[in-house]
């Protein structure tokens, strides 16, 4: 195999929760299973679309402490999206379903050669920065994620397969979209905060405002936060949104430490604990165990083969990559 064709990294939340809220998929059982058979079928187009050399999905370990110790209110009062389907109450408990889909799809993962990553309180994009800054920093690499968080870890290696646009987008196509370079956007995100996250930001400010009154987030450097303080400081008497900014500097700073991806917010052991994952995985198949837990769900309408043969890209032995070795 080509040894420049990336590595998928999937956020692997992200993706379910997608599934779980969009795909009608019912079980022949009477419950729904979206969110096992949308992750399935969308990662399986993926794969056929990029053609990577291998598959890592990264899982949410009970959220982040640290982030908690910073902001108590981080993801507080965070509810599960909606389900976007017509059955009314038909699914009264829609909340022990995605936990009963979650549970199954990690076990039907164990069948399929992709490498899942799940280390106990952490985040999943905490372990997607560490595998893009640190162990994957030399690779080609693209993510598979609709969070806008993920832009500030694109570079020239690293690629992003927004679940919205269903494209491969680089960092010169986000430029493109908030005129705020990649390496600023989580400058740019602790500004508007992150309503998801439950994060508040300057009140007023969005991407569109934050890029033409600070044009710089748009330049070739990295910029500190008092840079952009010491920017609108001097610029007070032109807007009340500099006075704003600077007014809420205590805020930005708590809000950078929040957004700001790049894998500090692992601890050593946890760091440990992802590498040997990685290093140890040795990717294989097995349709029999796949589709046994399909008919234990009462899932009798997917292609066991076509999924599986849209995975013979990947390579079949144990990788351990890291930095030494990726790209």
């Amino acid at each position: 195999m080509s040894s420049d064709r990336p590595i998928l990294i999937v956020d692997g939340a992200n993706l379910f929760i997608r599934s779980w809220s969009a795909f009608p998929s019912m079980s022949s059982h009477g419950y729904q299973m979206g969110g096992c058979i949308g992750f399935l079928k969308t990662l399986k187009r993926i794969v056929t679309e990029i053609q990577p050399k291998f598959v890592v999905v990264a899982w949410e370990g009970g959220g982040s402490s640290r982030r908690r110790s910073i902001y108590p209110d981080y993801k507080l009062g965070r509810r599960p999206e909606k389900l976007n389907r017509f059955y009314g109450d038909d699914i009264p408990e829609s909340e022990e379903n995605r936990k009963h889909q979650m549970l199954s799809l990690l076990d039907m993962l164990k069948s399929v050669p992709v490498c899942q990553v799940y280390v106990p309180d952490c985040e999943g994009d905490d372990i997607i920065a560490f595998l893009c800054k640190g162990y994957f920093r030399q690779a080609e690499k693209i993510i598979v994620s609709s969070d806008k968080d993920m832009y500030q870890l694109l570079d020239e290696k690293t690629r992003i397969y927004s679940l919205h646009k269903k494209l491969v987008l680089t960092k010169d196509d986000i430029f493109d979209e908030f005129r705020i370079k990649t390496h600023n956007f989580a400058m740019a995100k602790a500004i508007c905060g992150d309503p998801g996250d439950n994060i508040p930001g300057i009140k007023g400010l969005g991407f569109k405002t934050v890029s033409k009154k600070m044009p710089f987030l748009g330049g070739d450097s990295e910029v500190l936060i008092d840079e952009v303080i010491s920017f609108c400081h001097s610029r007070m008497p032109e807007s009340s949104i500099y006075k704003r900014i600077v007014e809420n500097e205590s805020v930005i700073r708590r809000n950078w430490k929040l957004i700001y991806l790049d894998g500090s917010m692992l601890s050593a052991t946890q760091i440990s604990k992802v590498q040997h994952v990685i290093d140890t995985f040795a990717p294989h198949t097995n349709r029999i165990a796949l589709i046994k837990s399909l008919v234990k769900e009462g899932i009798g309408d997917f292609n066991v083969e076509d999924f599986f043969y849209a995975f013979r890209c990947i390579d079949i032995a144990p990788y351990a990559g890291g930095e030494q070795n990726a790209g």
